[in-house]
């Protein structure tokens, strides 16, 4: 009974004693943002683990601009389809080059 006389007496006498703190849903943003982040990661075929991993070490900032588009999030460590195609493309005009050429200068 006195413990709730008391908190009434503060609540009456000053008011800005007894407010609470806000905590904004920053935690809930930046959780939902590395969902996305670990989640496109696992999709350009990095491993869950070392998609999670990866997550951890982002700031919030990091975190936030990455899963504002996700596409930024790109993969560096091999070479696409078609790249490799253009690679031996190249290498063979190089090659034909090189032989013509060489051929030309024989005669």
């Amino acid at each position: 009974m006195a413990a709730s006389f008391v908190v009434a007496a503060t609540l009456v006498v000053g008011p800005g004693l007894a407010s609470a703190d806000v905590v904004p849903v920053r935690k809930a943003k930046a959780s939902n943002d590395a969902a996305k982040v670990e989640q496109r990661l696992v999709s350009l075929g990095v491993p869950a683990k070392e998609a999670s991993d990866c997550v951890g070490t982002l700031t919030a900032s990091e975190l936030g601009f990455f899963a504002g588009d996700t596409a930024r999030v790109q993969s560096v460590a091999g070479i696409t389809w078609y790249e490799f195609l253009a690679g031996c493309a190249v290498g063979g005009a190089v090659a034909l080059g090189l032989f013509l050429l060489a051929e030309h200068s024989v005669q």
